[in-house]
């Protein structure tokens, strides 16, 4: 039955984990702090990063541990801010984990798209270890829940499922129904604050009852209770029971048992003989009260007073804490086993790990001998190469000094000539500038000279005439 006050509880959980949030917040800061982390618990079974604020960065790193480690069982990203990203790497890890029983990942933003949500279904789907699933307060819609539907119609291992505070509504909650009338393993189905409807909590409180009475036959199908009911034909189809039920099936009286007659009530009819097969109070154990819980649900059925269904509801819920107290004493037992098993086979598992890894080592070791071998090979012929090029680079620089030097005399002697051939040319400048001053001279001279012989001439005409 779902339960209210969740959120306010979780609320209270994450005032109350500052502490965990201050000695977390730091190792988060970076991907290496948090690879630290991972490698200190490698061989942990439960691994905790509740409000770590890894975010889909970190989610990868975790998935990429999870992936190949044996010994982590219970995994708590709570309140990490894990989206679509995130959700899909760990959900390709779930896929090759197959040591992981539970799964946190509540106070997450894992619906607000809706592929993340189908990645972890789809992987879900063939998933055969992981029994408990928490999806509180992770923004999934309907849509989201029409791919855990599809899930939970094939899942055979998960019994505990959280999803509370999602926005689900009315159709995501018919999906999650169908889902349910497919599975027989589910056994808690939280769906607090989800909007899925007063009549869909009743059919999915109804079916989850009967996963609980199936759950308990299938656990002791030879004590005497399951033997009753097993022999009694209604109750021994209640598997296919449930508000969805044919009419047939609604429509069956039940007859006289541990129940009484038609009156209601519980217990035998005063002074009315037990029938064959009851049993009587000093046998009765835990176990038979799975078939006073399925008479109880038949029972239930076939009221049309509401006063009546809560009655018979009551006496049904009641049960069902006891059978669930005895599953926690069995589950607390069997854990309490594993645990021994793990702390005397893990020295083994070690040492054949540790066996595997140094051989591995020896053969990488061997490989890198072989190539070391080879690069020094390789480093003494470059080396005569090397050699070989240097002198020959040696010799190149040589005679390119000797032609530098060459082209330096010549470029002397050259600059010389130049000079002398400058020198040349003012000289013969001066000497042409001192002819053109002598040819002026004679010029001014030859000048005069007419000047005086036409004078002269004249002087002659005159005395002639």
């Amino acid at each position: 039955v779902p339960r209210h006050g969740t959120a306010e509880g979780d609320l209270r959980l994450a005032s109350h984990s500052t502490q965990q949030r201050a000695a977390t917040g730091a190792m988060a800061q970076n991907i290496p702090a948090l690879l630290n982390h991972l490698d200190a618990h490698r061989e942990s079974s439960t691994l905790s990063l509740a409000y770590a604020s890894i975010a889909d960065e970190g989610t990868v790193e975790v998935a990429k541990f999870a992936r190949d480690n044996p010994f982590v069982k219970y995994l708590d990203l709570r309140g990490n801010n894990i989206q679509a990203k995130g959700i899909t790497a760990l959900a390709n890890a779930i896929k090759l984990n197959r040591s992981l029983r539970s799964l946190n990942l509540k106070w997450n933003a894992v619906g607000r798209d809706p592929s993340g949500v189908a990645a972890l279904a789809d992987v879900l789907k063939s998933n055969l270890t992981i029994g408990h699933v928490d999806l509180r307060n992770n923004r999934i819609n309907n849509v989201g829940a029409r791919s855990l539907g599809e899930m939970l119609k094939v899942n055979t291992t998960i019994s505990h499922l959280d999803l509370s505070w999602n926005d689900l509504g009315v159709d995501g909650g018919l999906a999650l129904l169908e889902g349910l009338k497919h599975n027989s393993t589910l056994i808690d189905c939280q769906l607090s604050g989800s909007k899925v409807g007063e009549e869909t909590l009743h059919e999915v409180a109804f079916l989850l009852r009967r996963n609980r009475a199936a759950a308990a036959y299938k656990a002791s199908p030879n004590d005497t209770g399951a033997q009753v009911a097993a022999a009694d034909p209604q109750t021994s189809h209640i598997a296919g029971g449930g508000p969805g039920a044919n009419a047939g099936a609604r429509s069956r009286d039940l007859q006289a048992g541990p129940l009484g007659g038609g009156g209601g009530g519980v217990g035998f009819t005063p002074g009315a003989k037990a029938p064959q097969g009851a049993i009587s109070r000093a046998q009765w154990t835990a176990k038979d009260s799975s078939s006073l819980m399925l008479r109880l649900m038949m029972k239930e059925r076939e009221q049309v007073l509401p006063e009546d269904k809560l009655f018979y509801q009551q006496v049904a819920e009641h049960i069902d804490k006891l059978l669930l107290e005895s599953g926690k004493h069995k589950q607390g037992r069997t854990d309490g086993e594993e645990r021994e098993k793990l702390s005397t086979t893990g020295f083994v598992e070690r040492e054949q790990r540790y066996t595997k890894e140094i051989r591995q080592t020896e053969e990488a070791l061997q490989k890198a001998i072989f190539d070391k071998e080879k690069l020094q090979k390789d480093m003494a012929n470059k080396t005569v190469e090397l050699k070989r090029l240097n002198e020959g680079n040696a010799e190149a620089i040589r005679e390119s000094v000797a032609l530098q030097e060459q082209a330096t005399a010549e470029e002397q002697q050259l600059r010389k000539e130049l000079r002398e051939i400058i020198q040349s040319k003012r000289d013969l400048q001066d000497k042409v500038a001192l002819s053109q001053k002598d040819l002026e001279l004679l010029n001014q001279e030859n000048e005069r000279l007419r000047h005086h012989v036409k004078a002269f001439q004249r002087d002659v005409n005159e005395i002639l005439t």
